[in-house]
C-alpha cells in the first residue's frame, strides 16, 4: 500500500503533475491539501492511463480530496482538519490539515486539535478493532514543535520498535506512543531537508521545515517499509523545484511525501 500526501497549494493546474507523480511511484491512495483544481478532469486524465483511483468521501474536511484503488475504501469520521478512512477493514488512515501560523501563532490550537484527533483515533480503533493507524498530511509545525512531540498530542518520537513499552507514564496518566520517521529527514546529510521553505526577516528561522508527515501507531511498525519513506522532488511530467532546489511554488510550495505499508 503506498500513500502520497502533496499540499497542491490551490493550484487550479496541478492535476498533470498528480497523475505523473501516481505512475512514476506507483501509488495506491493518494491525498491532497488545499486541492483547488478540477476533480472531474482529475479522473478523466487518470481513466486516460487506466488507472482505477476514484475519490473517497471526506465529509467537512474542507480542501482534502483522497483518491484510492482500493475497492474496500470505508469513510470513518471527519471534521474541519482531518478525514478518518479505513483500508481493507484494519488500516485506519487519518489525513489531516492542521491549523497554520500564517495570520498569527496558533500552536495552542493545534496542539487542542491534535489531542482531539488522538481521541477521536483511538475511540475508531475500538470500532474497526485494529490499531494499525497512520496519521498523515500538513501538521504545520516540525516533529520537535509541542503538538507533534508532547504525550497530550501526536506523541510523535523520533526512534520506537516493536519491543519498545507501549505508553510513557507523565505524572499518573499513561500516553501511547507513536512513531514518527520524519525525524530523519532533518539537516543537510540528504537533500532536501525538508518539505517547505520560508525565508524571512527573522532571527528564530530554519528556512527548511517538515510540515508534512507522517506517523505511525507501534502495532503498523513490522509493516511500514523504511526505505519507502521519501519526499518527492521531480517526476516525468516536471521538476518540483525552482532553480535554487526549494519547491516551485508555480507549482506549490510544498514537496510530496510518499510512503509504503505492506499491505498483509
Amino acid at each position: 500500500m503506498r500513500i502520497m500526501f502533496w499540499n497542491t497549494h490551490r493550484n487550479k493546474a496541478i492535476n498533470e503533475y498528480i497523475v505523473s507523480l501516481v505512475m512514476d511511484y506507483d501509488i495506491d491512495i493518494f491525498i491532497m491539501a488545499e486541492y483547488n483544481a478540477d476533480e472531474i478532469e482529475l479522473d478523466r486524465l487518470l481513466k486516460k492511463y487506466y488507472l482505477k483511483h476514484s475519490a473517497c468521501f471526506t465529509g467537512g474536511c474542507k480542501g482534502m480530496s483522497i483518491w484510492s484503488n482500493y475497492e474496500n475504501m470505508k469513510s470513518g469520521p471527519h471534521d474541519t482538519h482531518y478525514s478518518i478512512q479505513v483500508v481493507n477493514d484494519k488500516y485506519i488512515l487519518c489525513c489531516v490539515h492542521l491549523i497554520s501560523d500564517a495570520y498569527g501563532d496558533m500552536s495552542d490550537e493545534r496542539h487542542k486539535n491534535m489531542r482531539e484527533i488522538v481521541y477521536e483515533i483511538q475511540q475508531f480503533e475500538k470500532e474497526v478493532i485494529s490499531k494499525n493507524t497512520i496519521i498523515i498530511g500538513d501538521f504545520n509545525e516540525a516533529p520537535y514543535d509541542k503538538g507533534c512531540l508532547s504525550a497530550d498530542g501526536f506523541h510523535g518520537l523520533p526512534a520506537l520498535t516493536i519491543k519498545d513499552r507501549p505508553n510513557r507514564k507523565v505524572g499518573s496518566t499513561e500516553y501511547r506512543k507513536f512513531y514518527n520517521p520524519m525525524w530523519n529527514f532533518m539537516g543537510d546529510f540528504s537533500y532536501p531537508p525538508g518539505t517547505y521553505y520560508l525565508n524571512r526577516s527573522k532571527l528564530y528561522l530554519p528556512m527548511w521545515y517538515i510540515v508534512d508527515q507522517v506517523v505511525l501507531s507501534q502495532d503498523i511498525l513490522p509493516l511500514f517499509k523504511k526505505e519507502s519513506l521519501k519526499i518527492i522532488t521531480s517526476c516525468s511530467y516536471s521538476d518540483l523545484r525552482d532553480k535554487n532546489d526549494h519547491p516551485d511554488k508555480k507549482i506549490s510550495d510544498h514537496f510530496p511525501i510518499v510512503c509504503e505499508i505492506k499491505d498483509k
